[in-house]
């Protein structure tokens, strides 16, 4: 059995059972080989623009005897599928508007989807924001705890809905429903990074008046109720 950490453990659980998928930027192919070997899926693509990614990908496959089913290769977002190749796609470790931007290069490769398992480092609130845009919901979310960090996973599947409101791009309204252990330490988070962004504006009586002011404060009001739920 392959060993995951927490962060991808979360992100293994939110694949379909029994369906093909693909790893983008899947750097070691542990996720790939874990899912392929022990989790139901019957094969698998990963994907890197990165040579040495790619490189350390092979051999994961390679030492898990999973040649056959798993594809390794190296490219740029989802240009190293064909339609209809991957019924679910993970992306994980990224900024959330390279995720957004990886979404929306290859439409015809995306329509075929059926599952998108994404784990933004940053930017979340906007890639929300694109999949709803898009055509796309939050179908569930989690929260993982890994090497000190707390990680956020969307699972999102096809189908417009209507656009949350502003706290919940930034804290999935699943996670609230679920009442995830992590939520209240995710919260505090937030509501801290957005008081330290606040303090260093109200320095300037300009900053002090502007409308970006104005929306960071209202976001901690907003996140603090959110705390109370």
């Amino acid at each position: 059995m392959i060993q995951l950490d927490a962060r991808l453990a979360a992100i293994a659980a939110f694949v379909p059972p029994g369906t093909s998928f693909a790893d983008i930027g899947g750097d070691h192919a542990y996720l790939a080989a874990a899912l392929v070997r022990d989790g139901g899926a019957p094969r698998g693509v990963v994907g890197d623009l990165s040579a040495g990614a790619c490189a350390a990908a092979r051999r994961t496959v390679q030492a898990h005897v999973l040649a056959d089913r798993i594809a390794v290769r190296q490219g740029d977002g989802l240009s190293v599928l064909v339609p209809g190749e991957a019924e679910a796609v993970v992306i994980a470790g990224m900024g959330g508007a390279l995720i957004a931007q990886i979404l929306g290069r290859n439409p015809d490769v995306l329509a075929h989807v059926k599952a998108l398992v994404l784990q933004p480092m940053n930017g979340a609130a906007r890639l929300r924001a694109w999949l709803y845009e898009n055509g796309w919901h939050a179908a569930d979310e989690a929260l993982a705890r890994a090497g000190g960090r707390i990680y956020e996973i969307i699972r999102a599947e096809p189908g417009r809905a209507e656009m949350p409101a502003d706290v919940f791009l930034h804290v999935g309204e699943n996670l609230i429903e679920k009442r995830d252990p992590l939520l209240a330490a995710f919260i505090a988070e937030k509501i801290a990074k957005l008081r330290r962004a606040a303090e260093g504006m109200a320095q300037s009586k300009e900053a002090r008046t502007s409308r970006a002011y104005r929306a960071v404060t209202e976001r901690i009001a907003a996140l603090e109720e959110l705390l109370k739920i």
